[in-house]
């Protein structure tokens, strides 16, 4: 008679997963709908920028574009929301290798944003020629900037607060809302040096997002990655439509508190927790479309994944800059609705390829593209400070 064969002992029933993650290491691949929701984003603000620059002024008055621009109150903050939730994501604190490693990068991202604003590839031709029109334009704060400075203050209050980060994160964002309607009233920006007041509000420069309350939505992004971004998906889900109806909520109430005070399309803080609430659902469908990796989702999120190429690409093709006239500069001004979205659908090849390229460049070797990056950057400063006129 063949003897019983025993059987392995029952596996001991794993303990309660308390929500968060346990990893010695941080994720080496972010989540595909992070970046997907940042290509989203991204290609939603090429689309704004599109029109403004290229529709007929006569348009600009229409019913289809006053709707396309209040959709568009919420892209940008969309991607600064987004760029935060990148930042928020990865275990902290930080080590001080990654942490230098981090403000390395942001540092370069400040930078790039001040050389889109440049006048002149010359330091002495813009010191001695620049226009005041054309020094308020070089100092004012736009998305790079406020992306930049934000996630710098992060940083910072990681090693200060350490494990409570989130929490002083939350508390720095509510502050900034809270304050932002004080700050823009109370005209310190001009009795500050430009460079300074560009930050706070658009009296001294022309900045498309100065820190108030534009630096919330960055701070509030780094909250969102820290406090759902690391949750099982079945928590997630939960804690976004709660958190994203709460916003919604608590926006309307505070917005009807402040009715007569403060005006409700600009720095309101009730304006800010709708557009914020939006957000959260926003992220949240788009995550349950990127689960089921509909047609276009990959090429979203490698969009997403190089947004700086695909912002500073887009601008010179709009704008032009410092290294040569805008390639769709002579349209300006000149497109109907139809000729425009046939230049955007146009334009996403390109911006789709140069993002691909510099990705499958990149990817191999990021060590060799960082040096790349490092050459580039140290010509163009020795092309600035050398080249007298």
């Amino acid at each position: 008679m063949a003897s019983a064969v025993p059987r392995p002992a029952p596996s001991p029933v794993p303990p309660a997963w308390d929500g968060v993650e346990r990893r010695k290491r941080p994720r080496h691949r972010r989540e595909l709908y992070i970046d997907a929701f940042r290509g989203l984003m991204a290609l939603v603000m090429v689309q704004g920028h599109l029109f403004d620059a290229l529709l007929q002024p006569a348009l600009r008055r229409t019913w289809g574009y006053q709707l396309q621009l209040l959709f568009h109150g919420s892209t940008a903050p969309g991607f600064l929301f987004a760029s935060g939730f990148v930042a928020g994501f990865p275990r902290s604190p930080l080590s001080a290798k990654a942490t230098l490693r981090r403000a390395r990068r942001l540092l370069f991202v400040l930078a790039v944003g001040y050389m889109l604003h440049l006048p002149y590839l010359s330091f002495w031709k813009t010191r001695l020629e620049a226009t005041p029109a054309e020094r308020a334009m070089m100092f004012a704060a736009d998305a790079l900037h406020v992306i930049a400075v934000s996630q710098l203050f992060v940083l910072a209050l990681q090693w200060m607060a350490g494990r409570r980060w989130v929490a002083a994160a939350a508390a720095a964002a509510v502050a900034v809302l809270a304050a932002g309607p004080f700050v823009w009233a109370s005209g310190v920006s001009q009795r500050v040096p430009l460079f300074l007041g560009a930050y706070l509000d658009q009296r001294v420069a022309p900045s498309h997002f100065p820190v108030f309350p534009y630096s919330a939505f960055v701070l509030a992004g780094t909250v969102a990655g820290a406090a759902l971004g690391r949750q099982y998906p079945e928590r997630r889900h939960r804690r976004a439509l709660v958190a994203g109806i709460g916003l919604i909520g608590l926006g309307v109430l505070v917005a009807l508190a402040l009715t007569g005070v403060v005006g409700f399309w600009g720095v309101s803080p009730g304006y800010a927790l709708i557009r914020l609430g939006g957000l959260v659902l926003l992220l949240r469908l788009v995550e349950a479309l990127a689960v089921r990796e509909l047609p276009g989702t990959r090429a979203l999120a490698l969009i997403g994944h190089e947004t700086l190429l695909v912002y500073v690409l887009h601008l010179f093709l709009l704008f032009g800059g410092i290294f040569g006239a805008a390639p769709l500069g002579r349209w300006h001004g000149q497109l109907g609705f139809a000729a425009g979205f046939a230049v955007l659908v146009s334009m996403l090849p390109v911006l789709l390829a140069a993002a691909w390229t510099w990705h499958r460049l990149k990817a191999p070797a990021p060590h060799a593209a960082t040096l790349v990056l490092v050459f580039l950057g140290t010509a163009l400063a020795w092309e600035f400070f050398t080249r007298p006129w």
